[in-house]
């Protein structure tokens, strides 16, 4: 309903929605997918201080410290006065909670897929020139309290990668493919799940229509060691896909092949070999 309104221009009822779906997650305890829902709604309105806060508050949940730090450093670009972020700024951060060492600033849009964007979210996304707002200056909101002592932050680095991979899975699903893309590469550094990432990578290349990035990916997925024969399998037949998209029918006939010789129950490629052979 939400991506309804939005595709007819109707952008403060598909906040409204999107508000509802995130809530909803957040009652469930399912933060990542709050999480991906609330920055579809900065991709609409990249100042929306309730959904900078939201996104702030869960990242604190999840025990991403540093992340949300970044969300509340945003905030006070756009409300200095806001007491709520600069009260979380000031604090030290819970005992229990795993700390991360960067202190990054929110990604209002991915990092380097940035294309998909019209030209107005573009100009939204830009620092204001006219703005008279003063520079937040980090010794404003970011020192500790002179009597904390100060731990050197540490992230878990699979946890961080499951974060990525599971927000770029939904990007996915909500069909946001450059952000899912900017997800899955970043995920892509833990070695446990190199291949989904670079499956995923192939998957959202096929649907943006770059066939060569997407064979790409695959390629690099079937180089990875100690594959079982179902991964396999999966492999080639969406390298199979990505070769048939492209027009390579030969390539494409040859790799589904290599999938059934992994999976010889594949019906799918079965079919496809048919078909192919047909045309």
């Amino acid at each position: 309903m939400g991506d309804l309104y939005l595709k007819e221009g109707e952008t403060e009822q598909a906040i409204k929605v999107y508000f509802k779906v995130a809530d909803l997650y957040v009652e469930e305890d399912l933060n990542l997918p709050a999480i991906s829902i609330y920055k579809k709604v900065l991709s609409i309105d990249p100042k929306m201080i309730e959904a900078l806060h939201k996104i702030a508050g869960l990242y604190v949940k999840e025990g991403l410290v540093g992340s949300a730090r970044g969300y509340y450093q945003s905030i006070l670009r756009i409300r200095p006065d806001d007491s709520e972020a600069r009260k979380a700024l000031t604090s030290p951060p819970p005992v229990d909670s795993p700390r991360e060492e960067p202190l990054l600033p929110p990604v209002a849009e991915p990092r380097a897929h940035a294309d998909w964007l019209s030209p107005e979210m573009k100009t939204a996304l830009e620092p204001d020139p006219s703005s008279t707002l003063p520079p937040l200056e980090v010794s404003d909101v970011l020192l500790e309290p002179e009597d904390a002592i100060v731990e050197p932050e540490i992230v878990s680095a699979d946890k961080e990668s499951e974060m990525h991979y599971h927000l770029g899975i939904a990007y996915k699903e909500m069909e946001l493919y450059d952000y899912a893309i900017s997800e899955f590469e970043m995920a892509a550094s833990s070695v446990t799940m190199k291949f989904d990432c670079y499956i995923m990578l192939g998957d959202c290349y096929i649907e943006k229509g770059l066939h060569d990035k997407s064979i790409e990916c695959y390629k690099v997925a079937s180089e990875i060691k100690g594959l079982s024969d179902e991964k396999m399998a999966r492999l080639h037949f969406n390298l199979g896909l990505a070769y048939e998209a492209n027009g390579m029918a030969t390539e494409a006939i040859q790799t589904f092949s290599t999938a059934l010789k992994f999976d010889r129950s594949m019906a799918e490629a079965q079919e496809k070999i048919k078909k192919l052979q047909k045309t």
